[in-house]
């Protein structure tokens, strides 16, 4: 077959161009309770090089041996995460063919920290639904993906595939309000060589890989502008042979650059891809997500206080669980896989959540200046005011005290000259009368 018909054939109206369709998809949840049956705790179990000596079997110990231990309670624990394997064919208002669920939750600290907070919590945690893209002609995936990534209430047949998507959480867990487009995690390979998802001569400046790989990622049938492939570059991922990436706000996006011999084929390389995609591929997301929710979360608190006279526990509170997160959730790495720990880094730096840290620590350091200036004026105005009163009153009583007749009329007299010098010198010295209205207006505002 020549070049152009070996295209062709990849390409176009022809479903089984593609051997893989994997994909994952991650939304942002709020978990009330801890789910139970048919629910289990622990992470989801995939095995790979099934029957040979060196099988794995990804539970959350393997998981954090092979990464870092410190991981386990974030992301792997049984009190975080929960797991169930759909044995039945389910599929989806957008034809997406669901083979498990997962739920993951903040841990019990940044929990804690959410619940102290007074602004509203919406989402404390992520839901993973693993499954495949629809066996639809190559051309028509980028689509295919939207439609199963879209979770928004008001699209999609009046919202069916949120509505599903609902469904398959467990009891007590359901979608953030604020959600509506799931972050995906992808899997495209292909009978020959190279993927191509369309029809028609490559956009100038792109291959068709990289042509494929930007309109799945960006889940559209449109064709990208010369611009952008400025923006396409920074998105690719270090990744080994055979395989192509980027990573955006949307998601990973993976593709084959060589031949997929078929699920299962003894030593097939993109089985392990397939295996690292439902695994720390979507973990690597799945972490990211949740330092999205808390930095969002803590940005609304620290919004909230800012609106009113900050005080002093409330900011050293906010600062303490921050200093927390970023020692656990912010700093987590996947010990020697460097790829992995690139996907979670591209992803923060997608969502900007290096810059929201950066602003929170920001804004933190100035509420507590703020609350440092307001203790100083208070300590002012009560130090003003035990001059104002107490040096004439002392003055007045030991006058009092060496009269010949120091009896109560002559002290109730002295009282009241000294009260009159008091009004005096809050009257006639502006200073002074600024710390008493500005002691009485800080007690007002603490005890709204």
């Amino acid at each position: 077959m020549s070049q152009v018909g070996s295209r062709r054939a990849i390409g176009g109206n022809e479903p089984r161009a593609l051997i893989r369709r994997d994909a994952v998809l991650i939304v942002a949840v709020h978990i009330d309770e801890d789910p139970s049956t048919p629910f289990l705790p622990g992470p989801l179990e995939r095995r790979w090089r099934i029957g040979r000596p060196d099988e794995v079997v990804s539970t959350a110990s393997r998981r954090a041996g092979y990464t870092q231990l410190h991981l386990e309670p974030l992301l792997w624990g049984t009190d975080v995460r929960w797991h169930r394997e759909v044995t039945d064919a389910t599929e989806s208002p957008a034809r997406f063919q669901l083979s498990a669920v997962e739920a993951i939750r903040l841990n019990d600290t940044m929990l804690n920290a959410l619940r102290d907070m007074d602004s509203p919590v919406y989402t404390n945690g992520v839901a993973l639904l693993h499954g495949s893209l629809p066996p639809d002609p190559p051309a028509r995936l980028p689509k295919s993906l939207q439609e199963c990534a879209n979770i928004d209430a008001h699209q999609g047949e009046g919202g069916a595939q949120r509505a599903w998507v609902a469904q398959q959480l467990p009891t007590g867990c359901r979608i953030a309000e604020t959600e509506r487009e799931a972050v995906h995690c992808t899997l495209v390979t292909a009978r020959s060589s190279l993927v191509q998802l369309y029809e028609g001569r490559t956009q100038r400046g792109w291959d068709s890989t990289d042509q494929s790989l930007w309109q799945m990622h960006h889940a559209t049938l449109y064709r990208p502008s010369p611009e952008a492939l400025e923006q396409f570059q920074p998105m690719r991922l270090p990744l080994p042979a055979k395989v192509r990436g980027v990573l955006g706000l949307r998601g990973l996006t993976l593709m084959s650059t060589d031949h997929d011999p078929g699920v299962g084929t003894p030593r097939n390389y993109y089985d392990g891809t397939s295996y690292h995609l439902a695994t720390l591929y979507a973990d690597a997301l799945a972490l990211a997500r949740l330092q999205q929710i808390v930095l969002d979360a803590f940005g609304r608190e620290v919004a909230r206080i800012g609106e009113h006279e900050p005080r002093r526990r409330k900011v050293a509170q906010l600062e303490r669980y921050l200093l927390v997160f970023r020692r656990s959730y912010w700093t987590a790495d996947f010990g020697r896989q460097g790829t992995v720990d690139a996907m979670v880094r591209a992803w923060q730096r997608s969502a900007g959540l290096p810059e929201s840290l950066q602003s929170l620590v920001s804004d933190l350091g100035e509420l507590s200046r703020q609350v440092q200036s307001a203790e100083t004026e208070t300590t002012n105005a009560i130090l003003g005011l035990i001059a104002a009163v107490g040096l004439p009153l002392t003055t007045g009583l030991a006058v009092w005290q060496g009269l010949p007749q120091a009896g109560v009329v002559t002290l109730w007299r002295t009282l009241l000259v000294t009260g009159v010098v008091t009004i005096i010198l809050v009257t006639f010295f502006p200073g002074l009368r600024r710390l008493f209205l500005d002691l009485f207006r800080r007690r007002g505002r603490g005890r709204r």
